[in-house]
């Protein structure tokens, strides 16, 4: 079997992953590299539409309108909580750094484990306050979110403000912000073209996919 170049842009990505004769081999190694690569510009894309200051920062409610972006939540529900975080921090707006939303994105990469966690501290009846959402972002999904983020987002999921998440609410929306929306996998040109790549590959092993 032989792997046939696509035109355009999957063009491109068959040179990029395979090199111009198709010949080269296809690492998990590299794929993982491309994967988190086009995940951290896609995030910085969403970041500068914001149009940060002077000091590379976003608001309060820019951040929150990031989060809450594909969320489903009605015109109503929505604007309430904007407008909880813009009365929050109108008077202490330390803003939203590139880092941290790139922290934060971190650490919703392992939203699967992270529910996991909070179910069976909520199981134990212990409360899940600001202390250990960040306890739990740390040992499980390895990064140390700011003070400041962990405030913001509590503000947005805290509906009773009782100063403890609402964890379902909030993994729901989270996972649907990962997803972009994408309950389904659409089938759009790019994962068109990644499963034609990947079934080609695993046709053609050991010569395009070193696995």
């Amino acid at each position: 079997n032989t792997f046939k170049p696509m035109k355009g842009v999957n063009s491109a990505l068959t040179h990029y992953f395979f090199g111009p004769n198709l010949d080269q081999k296809l690492t998990i190694q590299k794929f993982i590299q491309f994967q988190a690569q086009l995940q951290r510009e896609i995030l910085t894309l969403e970041f500068e539409r914001k149009t940060p200051n002077s000091e590379g920062l976003i608001t309060e409610v820019d951040f929150a309108e990031l989060l809450v972006a594909y969320a489903g939540y009605s015109h109503k529900k929505k604007s309430r909580k904007l407008k909880r975080v813009k009365r929050k921090f109108k008077d202490n707006n330390l803003g939203i750094s590139k880092k941290d939303y790139l922290d934060f994105f971190h650490f919703l990469s392992n939203i699967n484990d992270v529910d996991t966690a909070l179910t069976f501290y909520h199981i134990a009846g212990a409360s899940i306050d600001q202390a250990t959402l960040k306890h739990v972002a740390k040992t499980v999904a390895m990064v140390d979110l700011r003070d400041h983020v962990i405030d913001v987002i509590f503000t947005i999921f805290d509906e009773d403000n009782d100063n403890q998440l609402s964890n379902r609410e909030f993994v729901a929306v989270m996972k649907n912000r990962l997803q972009r929306g994408l309950e389904k996998s659409k089938d759009t040109g790019f994962i068109k073209m990644m499963r034609s790549m990947l079934k080609c590959a695993k046709e053609t092993k050991p010569v395009l996919l070193d696995l």
